[in-house]
């Protein structure tokens, strides 16, 4: 696939960090020659120094061939101009990232393709909603949904009073799962597991299941994390900007006790009038006095989505100092993620690059590639793939197929049944079949169920 990336920031970089190990043809273009020749160096990419909104773009020739334009600068109105420039120049598929800029819902679709953008993206909205619903279903790190909503999985933080703690994989599949539930991956500290039946959880392990979306309740029964969902919780956000604004307007309709703390006086304002009963809080969020007078200790969560990522620590830091459980931190370096989740009493971090570069990666995969999902800082991969009438691997037993060692058929959809496959297990025609691999045997393992090359990769 020949793929154009309008915008050499943070969330270029880590999207051609992924898109570059794959076998696509890369163009990029940005404004600042020294940051292309650095990308230069690095990766196998063609660079293209100059302005997406310069008229001179129009005319450039290789703009007719591309499959997907991407533009992700920092200026939503840069990206919305840059994806019409594009469109009108030939390329097939534009997604534009937006931030601030908000579309009348009501006209949206024809704005859009007025536009000539095919998808939005939209950073703020992608940490919201996790933030959201981190907050809702208390030690979920991590989800997706694969088979057309018909296989859910979901990551979960193993606490010291879960109910599966210290317990075998084989063990539970023998004593509590019923067939119901598969572990498929533990994600340990900076390790990533494809775990056999021998393997221990052990407390803080991230342990990914899949499931019936039906069962989920009763997935939360057997950790023991039950009768945490009712509850209604104390929220404090601190910052009041775009992000936490979103967040708190989707806690109050969930009937969360939510405060808003914002240090600049007219945002406070601005804020109240927006929402309805979070109660807003003029004061810096990591004024410990301040904290101490509105009842930190009584908060369940703490969240720090402020712009400066060094306020977001010590404000998280004092929180739980007070005894906040769960502490959520925004940052801008997705390199602190693996240094809060390791080494700070901080719950989590959250970073809204590494969040839209991972969503950008699921628009761009071949025709045999339905859904996709990474885990964040890990080479793990999840593909959901349909078996084709032509595949190879037809009538034959997984045991036999010709697949890299740590690749794993982890659940196959047939005919709306959920099968937990084994080695003696045989794939059909039209089978939905959920793959975890490293990224490096990708191309291997998916040319084992590969489709037909006259599909196109995006409809």
């Amino acid at each position: 696939m020949k793929i154009l990336i309008a915008g050499a920031g943070e969330v270029g970089f880590h999207l051609i960090e992924k898109l570059c190990k794959d076998d696509n043809e890369i163009f990029v273009v940005d404004t600042q020659r020294d940051v292309l020749d650095k990308l230069k160096e690095d990766y196998d990419i063609q660079i293209d120094h100059g302005s997406i909104i310069d008229s001179k773009f129009l005319h450039k020739s290789y703009l007719k061939e591309i499959d997907l334009f991407m533009a992700i600068t920092n200026s939503d109105e840069t990206n919305m101009i840059a994806c019409k420039t594009a469109s009108e120049a030939g390329a097939k598929k534009t997604i534009c990232r937006i931030r601030q800029i908000n579309l009348n819902s009501e006209k949206k679709q024809f704005s859009l393709k007025s536009l000539g953008i095919d998808w939005v993206i939209n950073p703020v909205s992608l940490v919201a909603d996790e933030l959201f619903k981190l907050v809702l279903t208390p030690n979920i790190v991590d989800g997706h949904e694969f088979a057309a909503g018909e296989v859910s999985m979901t990551g979960y933080r193993i606490t010291s009073y879960s109910k599966i703690l210290n317990c075998s994989i084989g063990q539970l599949e023998e004593e509590r799962f019923n067939g119901r539930f598969q572990i498929e991956i533990i994600q340990r500290k900076d390790l990533s597991i494809i775990p056999g039946k021998a393997e221990m959880i052990r407390q803080d392990d991230i342990v990914y299941f899949f499931y019936r979306p039906g069962d989920y309740q009763l997935l939360r029964k057997i950790l023991g994390y039950d009768h945490l969902q009712s509850k209604s919780r104390q929220i404090f956000i601190n910052g009041g900007g775009h992000m936490g604004l979103r967040v708190a307007l989707r806690l109050e309709k969930a009937n969360q006790n939510v405060k808003v703390i914002e240090k600049d006086l007219a945002r406070s304002y601005h804020i109240s009038e927006k929402l309805q009963k979070a109660l807003v809080l003029n004061f810096d969020g990591t004024d410990l006095k301040q904290l101490i007078a509105e009842g930190i200790e009584t908060a369940d969560y703490f969240i720090s989505v402020t712009d400066n990522e060094q306020v977001n620590l010590t404000a998280c830091l004092i929180a739980h100092q007070q005894g906040v459980e769960h502490t959520i931190c925004l940052v801008k370096q997705p390199e602190l993620i693996q240094i809060i989740d390791q080494n700070t009493p901080i719950s989590l971090g959250i970073s809204p690059r590494m969040l839209t570069a991972r969503h950008l990666v699921r628009f761009i995969q071949d025709s045999s590639t339905f859904n996709y999902f990474s885990l964040l800082n890990s080479q793990i991969e999840i593909l959901e793939t349909r078996v084709t009438e032509t595949a190879e691997c037809l009538g034959q037993p997984l045991c036999i197929l010709d697949l890299p060692e740590n690749v794993r058929i982890a659940i196959i959809v047939r005919e709306g049944r959920f099968l937990i496959p084994d080695g003696e297990t045989e794939l059909l025609p039209n089978d939905i079949i959920l793959t975890i691999l490293h990224r490096m045997d990708r191309q291997k393992a998916m040319g084992v169920f590969k489709q037909p090359a006259s599909e196109e990769a995006i409809s």
